[in-house]
């Protein structure tokens, strides 16, 4: 009955995808509408692992002895039930091994950018259902990495024990772990997730592997700027409850509720003396995902996400965070931001966007206490130090706010399905993709004057910065993307894009930048 009951499901699922049958001129699955089949396949797979299981352990359960007229006692045997064996008890249902990776050639009319190629990242992920209601989640990123060496100390030439310690690797480079949770589920709309997880804030941050993009760069709201407090994929340690809840009526809802250490700002110092008496400081503030090891603070942050799936391939989110950004030596100031993003599709075409607006309190405040920590040191001797501070707040604004909007529509043309691009392939796909984004920051620090260790001013700025972008995307399989991409990116008349982006090293006066971009990106 069982293996009916699966092998209806699966002829079902065949005769319904576009990727598994002939090809048809209907509107071509995308990537998200795959996924929810097949979830929903796993879950009647599922299903019927547990109703399995439950006949199994009926027929091992030990028969009830059959009544008698004259029982008599010594005659009963204790019938010998045998022990299931843990395998049957405790089974890993589903591991997987994954990841993705992508590289880019991008050429671009900025005189500082040079013609270049960029190997943008690989991740590796794993994914193991270590026994029924019981799931961990593990994904480690490689980003612009090619060595990394690490060296300790080294004999000298003459014999006697020699020290150093050094650390190389490429340029701009980073080892990050982005996630690693375990979930234990209650049901399967309330589960418990703790570890290392993906903020929900807004709908790019939690899904932004690249090659689930057809576009070879990410967008501004949540990488180039970024208005994201992090920029993504932004993570942080914590737990909280999780779930999806199944309607019969209203399709299918999802929530995030967490809590974790947040968002802090990270501060270098670096100090040079001037004379006896004088010390110059130029300190560095950005705001940086939390520590995984004893908070900088006492106040943790929060950060939900409801989301709505009325059918696959449609949803809508909105989303929160709220969180002190202050470490403990300064006062406590808060930032919190709001997100709503959604898609959906129209036949062939489809539209996806996200908006995301975030606010720091209490700027000037930070500023005056970095300025007070900093005036307070003096030499190991006790005397008192006359300090001129140089501050740089890495794109720290009172508001920022922006969105971006994708219009994309898929094709594949008959003439095509002979040639290298359409065989052996089921359902190959094109895309054409227009990306418009537009971000504003608001109470942009520009410059801070200090005199005897006084917060004097501060001087702010209204800033915007735009850019469209047009692409062509081919997809011979839904893991597997080709990109080509021209964009175009500007801000206020006879500014620097620099001020206001963390990748483009424009001049003082460079307001507008343009860009062709060419990239492939994979999963496995």
């Amino acid at each position: 009955m069982a293996l009916r009951r699966l092998l209806a499901g699966l002829l079902v699922v065949w005769l319904s995808s576009p990727l598994l049958g002939p090809a048809r001129p209907a509107r071509a699955a995308s990537p998200e509408e795959i996924e929810a089949r097949l979830k929903a396949l796993q879950d009647q797979v599922d299903g019927l692992r547990r109703e399995l299981e439950q006949t199994r352990a009926q027929r091992a359960a030990p028969a009830a002895p059959a009544p008698t007229a004259t029982p008599a006692p010594e005659a009963t045997t204790p019938v010998a039930t045998a022990p299931v064996p843990p395998a049957e008890r405790l089974r890993v249902s589903d591991f997987k091994i994954g990841g993705y990776g992508s590289t880019r050639f991008e050429a671009s009319d900025l005189s500082r950018l040079n013609n270049t190629f960029t190997f943008r990242r690989f991740v590796l992920s794993g994914d193991a259902t270590i026994a029924e209601r019981l799931r961990s989640v593990v994904e480690l990123e490689f980003e612009r990495l090619t060595e990394l060496e690490v060296e300790r100390g080294a004999p000298a030439e003459d014999g006697r024990r020699g020290f150093s310690q050094s650390i190389e690797g490429s340029d701009s480079s980073e080892i990050s772990l982005e996630q690693a949770w375990a979930e234990f589920a209650f049901t399967q709309s309330a589960r418990l997730r703790a570890g290392m997880m993906l903020v929900p804030l807004g709908r790019f941050n939690l899904d932004h592997d690249d090659n689930k993009w057809d576009l070879p760069r990410r967008s501004l709201v949540d990488r180039g700027v970024s208005v994201l407090p992090v920029k993504a994929a932004w993570s942080e340690v914590g737990m909280g409850l999780v779930g999806d809840v199944p309607t019969e009526n209203w399709g299918r809802f999802t929530y995030q509720a967490l809590v974790m250490n947040g968002v802090t700002l990270d501060s270098s110092i670096e100090t040079f003396a001037r004379g006896s008496s004088e010390l110059e400081a130029e300190v560095e503030i950005q705001p940086r995902r939390g520590t995984a090891n004893i908070d900088l603070k006492r106040d943790k942050a929060g950060a939900f996400r409801l989301g709505w799936s009325p059918e696959p391939g449609t949803d809508i989110g909105v989303s929160t965070y709220y969180g002190r950004y202050t470490p403990d030596f300064l006062p406590s100031e808060a930032v919190w931001a709001i997100g709503l993003d959604g898609k959906t599709a129209f036949g062939p075409f489809e539209i996806e966007g996200e908006y995301i607006l975030t606010h720091y309190d209490g700027i000037r405040r930070v500023v005056r206490g970095f300025a007070a920590a900093v005036a307070n040191r003096e030499f190991t001797a006790g005397t008192p130090l006359e300090v001129a501070v140089e501050f740089e707040l890495a794109g720290l604004a009172d508001t920022k706010h922006g969105y971006w909007v994708d219009l994309r529509y898929r094709f594949f043309p008959d003439f095509l399905r002979d040639t290298p691009l359409g065989k052996p392939f089921e359902n190959p796909q094109f895309i054409v993709t227009l990306r418009g984004e537009q971000v504003w920051l608001n109470g942009l620090v520009k410059e801070i004057d200090f005199s005897g260790g006084n917060l004097t001013s501060i001087d702010r700025e209204d800033r915007w910065i735009d850019r469209v972008t047009l692409g062509l995307a081919y997809r011979p399989v839904p893991l597997f993307v080709i990109q080509a991409a021209l964009e175009r990116t500007w801000t206020n008349s006879g500014k620097s894009l620099a001020a206001v982006t963390n990748f483009l090293p424009a001049r003082r006066s460079e307001d507008t930048a343009n860009a062709f971009l060419f990239g492939i990106a994979f999963g496995f």
